[in-house]
């Protein structure tokens, strides 16, 4: 059987990808009443400057928890490589990733290696007992919520995250895997940025409201709920086409902010089951991949490139000719 691929990246670097489990000692796990502590495993996304091995895409538990009948997800070819040296010479700017309720974190490859290859490093989330999570030594923890995302352990994990990106950007080893060198050297935090789909959208906005190390984040195909607390960093909400526009969340919202859909879409047409799955307009709308995966890697880029990169656009004036798919809401 010939693998299948993910689309190629658009931009110039290969991406190096490592996993890491971190471990935060000071909060017991939401779902696991006697485990004391949470533990999480993240993947690390970067620009690479070459060795490494040729990446594989999901583990074994989390390939069991998005497998469908007509997507062998263990015959994947990706565009990174694990464990490749850092490309040094400049900060990066960094995003932290948050997947939907049973969603593995690896399960947006095509938009994270897309922003990799474009300079950026991007953090993706495994949400611990909310998906399936493979842990080193063959351990797999397995999916314990059902119906609903914990949202608030949820914000903690992206907390939990970014306190360990801020040991490695001090030089210090955040948790267990090995890292290629240099990699904390390279890490700009003072421009992070946060995305996420469907309930990870609404974790993206509730962390950007309770820490404001985060400037800019990006809401895909998801409900945020009305602030905690105003702030006026940007946010942009890019949605399917029968994605609802949170009023009470825009009437709360100050500064820059935008509500775009992508016609002829379905939520998991943010996922990789958008450029995998044979088409289906039935769980994936009427648009076609390849038209869905630019529209989404295009204005995805051009956000974070505006906010933390200053590299002004006018993408979300109006609609772009080659994406003539992507509607403004407001």
């Amino acid at each position: 059987m010939t693998n299948r691929a993910l689309p190629r990246p658009s931009g110039p670097h290969t991406p190096g990808r490592v996993a890491l489990r971190l471990v935060d000692w000071s909060r017991p796990d939401p779902w696991v009443l006697d485990q004391p502590f949470r533990e999480l495993m993240v993947s690390l996304w970067y620009p690479s400057a070459g060795g490494g091995l040729p990446a594989r895409y999901l583990g074994q538990g989390a390939a069991a928890t998005a497998s469908t009948d007509d997507l062998d997800l263990t015959a994947i070819d990706l565009h990174s490589v694990d464990g490749a040296a850092v490309l040094r010479g400049e900060k990066r700017p960094v995003l932290v990733f948050s997947p939907d309720l049973g969603s593995p974190r690896d399960f947006h490859t095509s938009l994270v290696e897309d922003l990799t290859s474009h300079g950026y490093v991007v953090v993706t989330i495994d949400h611990t007992y909310e998906t399936a999570v493979d842990f080193p030594g063959g351990r797999i923890a397995g999916r314990r919520a059902t119906k609903q995302a914990h949202l608030e352990a949820r914000v903690e994990d992206v907390q939990t995250v970014l306190a360990k990106l801020t040991s490695l950007a001090e030089g210090r080893i955040p948790g267990d895997g090995v890292l290629p060198p240099w990699l904390g050297s390279v890490l700009d935090l003072g421009r992070l940025g946060a995305f996420g789909h469907g309930a990870g959208g609404g974790t993206t906005a509730e962390a950007m409201y309770r820490d404001i190390r985060l400037r800019a984040g990006v809401v895909l195909d998801g409900t945020p709920l009305p602030p905690t607390g105003g702030h006026d960093r940007p946010i942009l909400l890019l949605g399917s086409e029968g994605a609802q526009t949170p009023e009470a969340f825009w009437a709360r919202h100050r500064g820059w902010k935008r509500d775009l859909k992508v016609l002829g879409t379905t939520p998991l047409s943010f996922t990789d089951y958008e450029p995998l799955l044979p088409h289906d307009p039935a769980r994936l709308g009427s648009t076609s991949p390849g038209r869905v995966v630019t529209a989404t890697r295009t204005h995805l880029r051009a956000f974070f490139d505006l906010h933390l990169r200053r590299r002004p656009t006018r993408l979300f004036d109006g609609p772009l000719s080659r994406c003539p798919e992507v509607v403004v809401i407001r």
